[in-house]
């Protein structure tokens, strides 16, 4: 297995406000301790809240993303963000093609790719949200192959390695419990496949791979021990600092276990 960082991912949706948010930060640095040295532990606030969290997590370990980005670039565009923007507040990621924001805007692959060389154009990170759009608890290799071409049309092999895909099925969005572990390692390594075909072995090796859906405390440590997982994502979770630091020291602990 690769020496890839571990990578966790909480994103707040339309929650946490500026006081909640700073409050959130402090607590977090506190609860997660030397865990955070050994996971990249990615923020995705509301954007009322992205300047607040840039200044909170200044020198620390923990790095600031958007929960979506704008298609265009010029200004002429009311109630939306572009890429330098983000760029501007603060952000290093942005998390492209989340289900909710394709079901509400209709977007499809195509749009997300846009917006991933928007991304890129703005030297910013994209966090890939993928997953196959239906069978409950039934892997849709099609699914996947085919997003996973659309998304990433035309991207470079190096822009490739730095991003990061988030693998979240369709139907474990807003449910208790998250996919079934042989599932989600299935999922991982159509992902992880894909890439070695369509980039290279490299580029498949050093690029990273979390789950996210519902993920639970209790469940997280079957889901860590999938090897071609190299972290979680959360929302709910996500936003009790408590409850996420016990996650980050989780990962960190399973990955030292699974380098010994």
């Amino acid at each position: 297995m690769a020496a890839r960082k571990p990578l966790a991912l909480s994103n707040w949706k339309m929650a946490m406000t500026i006081a909640e948010s700073r409050a959130f930060v402090a607590r977090l640095l506190e609860a997660a301790g030397e865990a955070l040295e050994e996971v990249e532990v990615v923020l995705c606030p509301p954007c009322t809240a992205l300047y607040a969290v840039a200044e909170a997590i200044r020198g620390t370990p923990l790095r600031l993303g958007a929960q979506d980005v704008s298609v265009h670039v010029d200004s002429a565009h009311t109630g939306e963000v572009s890429a330098a923007l983000l760029a501007d507040v603060g952000c290093e990621w942005v998390l492209l093609g989340h289900w909710e924001v394709r079901r509400r805007l209709g977007e499809d692959d195509t749009v997300v790719n846009r917006k991933m060389h928007r991304t890129l154009e703005a030297g910013l990170r994209p966090l890939l949200s993928v997953g196959e759009a239906r069978g409950r608890q039934c892997l849709v290799w099609a699914d996947l192959d085919r997003q996973l071409g659309a998304v990433l049309a035309g991207a470079a092999a190096a822009d490739v390695a730095r991003a990061a895909f988030l693998y979240e099925p369709e139907w474990t969005i807003g449910v208790e419990r998250s996919a079934p572990v042989a599932h989600v390692e299935a999922g991982c390594q159509v992902i992880r496949a894909w890439l070695r075909r369509a980039y290279g072995e490299e580029v498949a090796e050093a690029a990273r791979i979390i789950y996210g859906g519902s993920v639970r405390e209790d469940e997280a440590p079957a889901l860590l021990q999938t090897p071609d997982l190299d972290g979680l994502g959360a929302s709910r979770r996500g936003r009790d600092p408590e409850a996420w630091a016990g996650i980050v020291r989780l990962i960190a602990r399973t990955r030292r276990n699974r380098s010994q």
